[in-house]
Parts: C-alpha cells; structure tokens; sequence
C-alpha cells in the first residue's frame, strides 16, 4: 500500500467511520500511487476528481420502488431479499446478492466517499493558494459533482421537496458535508430538506460560471466529467425538483437554444448496422461518450444490467417491466398508439414471454467485465422534456407542446407511428382515460397531490388542458427514462399513488394488486430508509 498524505488518511477514516468500516481496507488499496497523493501541484490535485463521481448506482432501487416494475411469481420463483425489500418500501438490512451493489449501504458510502473526494480537491487548492486555470477548473468541477452526489443522496433518502408544503422545512434532509474532514468519528447532524436543497443551490451556482470559464478536457473524455453543458442539465433537472421552473428553463435554455432538435441523440441512425439481437451492442452504443446527447456518462458497479441487458437472465427476473406493464401503461400504452410492434420506436426495445420470463426492456446498460458498466446520468433528451415541464408549469402551454412534439419527431420512427400532436389530441386523448386505481391499470394518474403549484398558485385541476399535458409530459419522460430511475423521482413530486400489479395466475394472465401493494402518493416511505450503519450520533432514521 502507498503511503498517505494525513489529510489523505482522515479522509479514509470518515468514509469508514460513515460506511461501518465496511470499505476502509479497499479504499486504501485502491488509491492512486504516491506520486499522485500529496496533492501539490493542480495536476496532482485534478487527480483526485477521478475518484469523486459515485461508483454506485441509484437506478436499480428507484425502478424497484417505482411503478415502472410489476412482480410475477407465478412464473418465476426466483428472487433475492434486496429485490423483495426494494418492492415492497421495507427497509434494505441485507447486504447480499444486488444489494452488495445497488443497496442502500453501498449508495450511502459510495456518494459519501465522491463527496469526500470533491472536498480534498476544495481544500488542496485553498491550502495551495494557488487559482490558475486548471486549479480553477479543478474548483468548479468538484463542487459540481459535490452538489451532484448530495442531490442525488437526497433523492432516494428524503421526502420531495415541499412534501411538508413549507419547502422542506421540516423534513430530514442529509449530511451535506463540505469540508475536510479531520476526525476519526465525524458526527454531522442530517438537517433539514430546505437547507440541503439550498446548500446544494449553492455549490452550483458557484459552479456553473467556472465551468463555463474554463475547461481542461478534450472531446474524448469531457462525457465523463461535468462540464458547462451537464451542469445546465443537471440545473434544469434540479430547479424543476426544487420547485422553481423558471430557472429550470433558463438553464435548459442555455444548453439545447432555440433548435433544440439539432441537440438531441439522433435516434434514427445511432444504431444503423447494429446486430438487432445484439442487446449488448445496442447498449454500448447507448452510452457512448462521443454522442453529444450525452452529458455526463460515469462509471460503476452494479448488477441491473443483467436485469435489463440480458433478455435471457432468468436471474432478478421476478421483478420487472413486464409485458403488461408496457402493454397497459407504457411503451404500447399511449396517444401514438403503439401497438406491440416494437419498430415502431427508434430504440427498439427487446420483449421476452417465455417460460419464465416475462419483460420488456431497452438496453441502455452495458455488459462489461464483472459487475462494471457505464451509465447515462444526464442527456439532452431529457434535459429538453424537463424544460417542456417547466414551461407547462409557467403556463407556456403551446412552448410545451412544442418542445414535446420536437422529442416524439425523434424518438418515434417516421412512417409507423404518428410523432407530433396537438393540444386538442392530447387533452382529448387524456380525457377518455381512465385514472388509474387498485382495480385499473392505465398511464393517467392522479397529480392533484403534487408537492409544487402552478405559475398563478394554484394546484393541478383534473379536466384541464395543463393537466393533460403534465400527463403527456409524464408519459414521455417515463418511456424516455426506462430503467433509470428518473420515473421514482416523478412518482414522489407529483404525490402519485402506486399500485404493486402482480401476477396471481399466469394462464389467464391475471393480475391483482396485494393488500400491502399500495404506496400513497403522501406515505413516508417516499423517503427510503437509511441503512442501520448510518444511524450515528446525530444522523436519525427516516420516521415512518
């Protein structure tokens, strides 16, 4: 092992002290040699910027909790503990199979040790004096990716923003730390949502002006690292979470102009040549970091993507997007009127109902070596389908419309599926829904429980025009964002309710909903709970 600057040490520690030790021994391994440790130079300290993005992903525990996965036992039997927590909102006390990667404990230190890494390049650099430009770069970069990891730690261990209708002011929020940490045992109270929104506002704001100012990575490599253009993504995603449109459209504003079509994937032609029943191929292709749809692309370790790469996995195939969710609520389920011919969408997705498996998935996660893949965090697509939110909740209804009809011109293939709509289309075809309830399966929900208001005070009326395309807008970025995760974070700020469908009868295909298979749109178990480990000193457990 290499030997560590002090600073770098502390650092360890508090990851082991916030981790339950769990991972001391192989962050210690695993550091860069010595030549890179004591962080004297900027290239030495920009070094350390390769460790601060999480090697965790949030994806797999938000589809689990999401309505994006219905269960089917009748068919296959297999399961592991993590899965069958993650589904029901129960508490991740295992640390087995999935959960070694994707559960609650490894998402808590992976972020933490990101969030530990962005600090010591903050601190190096003031320790230094000194502010030239790859400092500065340095500089923005970490607190970008500072805010990036508390935004998400947030996102799946805390109420929406304004669940309390005061903004957070009363519920738990995360340890947001910003600073070295210098003490074996750090104790750092969770505070409030209000406070970790606003800390989070904070860095970037800081952030943004130096990513725009300086840059210190080539084409090849700028994907894996934020820049001007993912910090804009990453506003637009945040302001809408946060409550404030307005800057939510500003700064999508700043990253897709006014022809927003020229930034996004070219869905038509970014999977020419591919081998169709080449799922892994389509997902390389995905995420490769020379598409200029995508913003920020990062690194890590999961297994979902044996779940949603591998058709033919009958390992964690329980739990999916089945064959009746898309055909009831998503991929075949909406105004283009899709009808299970999966080449109507540019990225066509894989539909396996066999024996025992029943999905439908589009791969977007990569089969590497072990359980290493590369997942899309941030992408035009979505940054412009955030910015047709912020318009309909500004009361640019016809803006709204229109960002909407750019993204299906692209998304769908022309020829076999209708791509633009109208206002009139939209509400109408809204209107003759049903809502769905314990007893009906159908895309349109109930949004009058959602934790924000509309430009002029008001909540979303049902019947109306915003709320048509609210739905509409919800639809879309659902089948855009399959398997990533972004449909939880939907589900909890516009207060939808979830009903857990599963399978009761496979030969006449019938689906009940449990007893316990309900999640109100105003439960507690919104914020998912905090592994056991980290319940110290000042950090409390999410009530219940």
């Amino acid at each position: 092992m290499k030997k560590l600057s002090s600073s770098l040490l502390a650092l360890a520690l508090f990851a082991g002290s916030l981790f339950g030790m769990s991972s001391c021994g192989k962050y210690l391994d695993e550091n860069p040699d010595g030549r890179y440790v004591d962080g004297n130079t900027p290239y030495k300290i920009s070094r350390f910027l390769t460790y601060a993005y999480p090697l965790a992903s949030v994806a797999h525990i938000s589809e689990l909790s999401s309505d994006n996965t219905y269960e089917d036992e009748t068919r296959n039997l297999y399961r592991e503990e993590f899965q069958d927590l993650a589904v029901d909102w129960k508490p991740i006390a295992t640390k087995d199979g999935s959960a070694a990667y994707d559960g609650t404990l490894k998402l808590w230190e992976a972020y933490y040790y990101a969030i530990a890494q962005a600090n010591e390049v903050l601190t190096l650099i003031e320790e230094t004096k000194d502010y030239g430009d790859r400092n500065m770069a340095s500089r923005a970069e970490a607190l970008a990716v500072r805010a990036w990891s508390h935004f998400q730690l947030a996102n799946v261990f805390c109420l929406p923003y304004n669940f309390d209708g005061q903004g957070g002011a009363t519920n738990l929020g995360v340890p947001y730390i910003a600073e070295r940490v210098t003490t074996i045992l750090p104790d750092y109270p969770r505070g409030t949502l209000k406070e970790t929104y606003e800390k989070i506002d904070k860095d970037l704001q800081e952030a943004i002006p130096l990513l725009e100012k300086y840059n210190i990575y080539q084409n090849d490599i700028r994907r894996f690292h934020f820049t001007a253009e993912s910090a804009y993504a990453f506003a637009a995603r945040f302001y809408l979470y946060y409550n404030q449109p307005d800057k939510a459209k500003e700064y999508a504003d700043k990253l897709l102009g006014s022809t927003p079509a020229s930034q996004l994937r070219n869905w038509a032609g970014n999977y020419t040549g591919i081998d169709a029943a080449n799922a892994n191929a389509k997902a390389l292709a995905y995420y490769r970091p020379t598409n200029a749809a995508n913003l920020l692309v990062i690194s890590l370790y999961t297994n979902y993507q044996f779940t949603t790469t591998s058709g033919e996995s009958f390992t964690n195939s329980r739990y999916t997007h089945s064959n009746k969710c898309a055909a009831d609520e998503t991929l075949w389920k909406n105004i283009w009127n899709v009808g299970r011919n999966r080449d109507e969408y540019n990225f066509a997705p894989y539909i396996y109902d066999k024996v025992f498996i029943d999905k439908i998935y589009q791969p977007k996660l990569p089969i590497l070596d072990g359980d290493r893949t590369i997942e899309v965090q941030l992408t035009t697509d979505e940054a412009l389908i955030n910015r047709a939110e912020a318009k309909i909740r500004l009361g640019d209804l016809a803006g709204g419309l229109a960002d909407l009809n750019v993204w299906t011109q692209a998304y769908l293939r022309p020829g076999l599926a209708k791509r633009t709509f109208t206002q009139a289309e939209i509400e109408a075809y809204y209107n003759a829904l049903p809502y769905a309830d314990k007893t009906t399966r159908s895309p349109k929900k109930h949004l009058t429980k959602a934790h924000f208001k509309l430009h002029d005070g008001s909540t979303i009326t049902e019947g109306t025009a915003t709320e048509a395309l609210l739905q509409y807008v919800l639809q879309c970025r659902r089948i855009l964002t399959l398997h990533e995760g972004l449909r939880w974070q939907d589900i909890k700020r516009f207060g939808i309710d979830i009903y857990r469908w599963k399978k009761v009868d496979a030969g006449a295909d019938t689906y009940e909903v449990p007893a316990d298979g309900v999640l109100l749109g105003s439960d507690l178990r919104h914020a998912i709970a905090l592994p056991q480990q980290a319940i110290t000193g000042q950090i409390q457990q999410n009530p219940r």
